[in-house]
Formats: C-alpha cells, structure tokens, sequence
C-alpha cells in the first residue's frame, strides 16, 4: 500500500516540474510504500520516496523523470499516471543503489540483488494501483533489464542478445510458416526455442517476457514509430523555417511588436 509519511493512505503526490522547460521533477512530499493492505507497518518498515530538496536545476538524485518512457512512446505507456507513485519510489530506491555501487559499499552482485527486490516492488505497486497486468510486467521487464545495464553491463549485453534472438524466433514464425512456405514443425520450433534460451543466466522470466512479449509488441511499435518520425521530421523542418538561425523558441517579431517595444522604450 501507498502511504504519506503520516502511514496514512496515500491520496496525493505533490510534484514540481523543475526546471520548468524540462521532463524532470522534485517531489514536495514523503510518499512511501509496503506489501499488503493491513495497517501500516513502523516506518523502519516502510520503503520510502523522500522528499527533494528544492533546487532550480536538481541533480540526479535529487529529482525524478516519473516512469522513464521516451517520448516516442508515450501513447503506449504514459510517464505518469497511476504509474507515478510505483515509479517515483522506484527511481529513489534505484538511486541509492547506483550511488552505493559507485561509492564502492556494494560490488555488482549486490547491487543487482537489492535491484531485484526493487523491481519486483515496483510491479506489485503497479498492480495495486490497477495498473492492467500485461502493461506492468512489460513495465517491469524493461526496469528488469535496465538493471543490468546499470550494474553488470557484460550480462546486460548478453541477456539482451538473447532476448532479441528469441524475439526475432517467434515474430518471424509466422513468417517463416505463411511466408515461405516452410513446414509448420519449423513454425512451432522457432516458437517454443525462446523457452530453452531463456534458461540462459538463471533469468528464464525476464527473457521469456522480453522475447513473447516483445514479439507481440512489435508491430505495434513499428506502426507508432512510422507515424511518430515523420511527424518530428515535419515539426524541425517548420521549426527551422520559423526561427532559422535564432535560438528554438526565441519569439519572432513582426512590425506591431517593433512598434509597441518602441513606444515602451520611448516612455
């Protein structure tokens, strides 16, 4: 359960843009989280968001991005959203891991242990707050394995060749079968391989999500990016027409701007 630092159930989270132009964020509030529904436990047994110092450019771990989505894709999962209060804990927690591994108190090994346990908070928050079950194991294969990228970049590399292997088996399935013609035993092998594969580093789960999962969003992600770039492209072709040379967003004075800057300037 969410909880503010009173344990009282959450029912707000307080966030600050900051700075203002940027997809960052200072939380206001202490928010909190623990497994189940009963009554609070002590504080000691809570996991807690801290709240930020307030700061005009915050530093990493001072600050949030909320759910780390790239834009491209935020009409599949949003940043924020009943994901918000899961994924500003998760990003403190993951903080303090990385900051303890950089600082030396932990080695590698630990600190994707204590990742681990964090993610699998992070989807059970999900979960409570009626996050739908397939976004929130897609949203926790993606933090699963961002913490190998973050803390044992030789494993990250080989879980994610795996993973693209075993996607590229079951998405081409279907083409291997419909497509060239080949006999429906190739088809069934191509799919069931990614279940050997994913035995691979002991991370059989995360595989298995990333490879199924990731061959069913496919073509949905092939679709939003066809139509998300040339939409970028169009938006900095008009972009560098309007303002050329000058800065993005500086403001383009035409004669009545000139005029009543004038007129100021002269009382």
């Amino acid at each position: 359960m969410f909880v503010d630092y009173d344990r009282v159930k959450l029912t707000t989270i307080e966030l600050a843009q900051v700075p203002v132009a940027a997809p960052t964020f200072q939380l206001r509030h202490t928010i909190g989280y623990y497994e189940g529904t009963g009554e609070a436990p002590p504080h000691s047994e809570i996991t807690w968001a801290h709240r930020h110092e307030p700061d005009t450019h915050p530093q990493p771990g001072n600050r949030t991005d909320l759910a780390s989505v790239p834009s491209l894709f935020w009409s599949l999962i949003a940043s924020y959203g009943r994901q918000t209060a899961p994924a500003v804990i998760h990003d403190s927690e993951c903080w303090m891991v990385y900051a303890d591994q950089k600082a030396g108190v932990i080695d590698s090994r630990a600190a994707i242990a204590r990742r681990v346990r964090i993610d699998r908070a992070f989807r059970l928050g999900l979960r409570e707050l009626e996050v739908a079950p397939f976004r929130s194991w897609l949203m926790w294969t993606f933090v699963s394995l961002e913490r190998y990228q973050k803390h044992a970049v030789g494993s990250f590399i080989g879980l994610l060749l795996v993973a693209i292997l075993g996607l590229a088996l079951v998405a081409g399935a279907p083409v291997a079968v419909f497509g060239f013609g080949l006999p429906l035993w190739t088809g069934v092998l191509m799919v069931l391989i990614p279940l050997a594969t994913s035995a691979i580093g002991g991370q059989w789960l995360l595989l298995i999500w990333a490879s199924y999962a990731g061959a069913l969003l496919l073509p949905v992600v092939v679709l939003q990016v066809s139509a998300y770039l040339p939409y970028v492209l169009l938006e900095n072709i008009i972009w560098f027409v309007v303002d050329g040379r000058r800065k993005k967003g500086s403001p383009v004075l035409g004669p009545v701007d000139v005029k009543n800057i004038q007129r100021a300037s002269a009382t």
